[in-house]
């Protein structure tokens, strides 16, 4: 009987198939490393885990990151400072001598934080607006509108996906009656998610530009005639200068009120 190895020699006989290559080790982002800015989305976007998740946002890795980065501990003395400053005057109060410097300081500081205004500066067409920056949740980039069969008008727009919820979109220029622009592709739009936090309602609206946040000396804040029939000065409380220009405070509770009565 031939020996098998005498025939692999035999002409004609299959030669042997090549051995399969292995695949291409997954390289895996260190753990604690900022890699989303190094070989993510931040940096050369050269990591494998982009394919599947599109963006760092949705990789569990970022994911993990944050979720350590909010449960670190304190740094030393920052429970403490927080509490001085939250105190506030009552602080003051209490000792002397170096200690009580400390409260005055605080206090003075503090003093100082409440004397000022934090808003939310954005332009609808030609007009500048605010709102306060505790009624802001968030602010995005454009996304679709979908449209709600006989429900969408001039001022409820539709529904638009923010992280897996639909949230109802609107048009503030249509509720404060401003221009819209002619092009709204070539502006610098943003979405602003609007919480209104006594009725758990959140309401979305595209801004055509927003300049941020910023903090306004309280001596800043102008008032606003109540003779004057304008549908945007019904909305406003107060008129804000800032940077040579004339900025519309919104009293956030009127707009809610209007905006809740749309489905009546």
């Amino acid at each position: 009987m031939p020996d098998r190895d005498d025939d692999r020699d035999q002409p004609g006989a299959p030669s042997p198939s090549p051995p399969a290559p292995s695949p291409a080790p997954r390289i895996v982002p260190l753990p604690g490393a900022d890699c989303w800015n190094v070989i993510g989305t931040g940096g050369d976007k050269s990591c494998p885990e982009l394919e599947p998740h599109v963006h760092c946002r949705n990789c569990p890795v970022y994911a993990s990151a944050a979720r350590r980065f909010f449960d670190r501990p304190a740094p030393e003395g920052y429970l403490a400072e927080w509490t001085r400053w939250l105190g506030g005057s009552a602080s003051a109060e209490g000792g002397g001598g170096q200690g009580g410097v400390e409260a005055e300081d605080d206090a003075a500081f503090t003093a100082g934080e409440r004397d000022r205004l934090s808003v939310l500066i954005f332009r609808l067409g030609p007009e500048w607006l605010a709102f306060r920056t505790t009624a802001v949740a968030e602010v995005t980039t454009p996304r679709p509108v979908h449209r709600i069969p006989h429900r969408s008008d001039d001022i409820l727009m539709g529904l638009v996906n923010l992280r897996g919820q639909l949230q109802l979109c609107v048009s503030l220029h249509g509720l404060l009656g401003v221009s819209t622009p002619e092009d709204p592709a070539a502006s610098r739009s943003r979405l602003v998610v609007l919480r209104d936090r006594a009725r758990s309602e959140a309401w979305v609206f595209a801004a055509d530009e927003v300049l941020g946040v910023h903090r306004l000396a309280k001596a800043q804040v102008l008032g606003v005639s109540s003779s004057l029939a304008n549908p945007e000065v019904s909305f406003s409380q107060a008129i804000l200068s800032w940077q040579g220009r004339s900025v519309s405070f919104l009293d956030e509770q009127r707009v809610f009120a209007a905006l809740g009565s749309l489905g009546e």
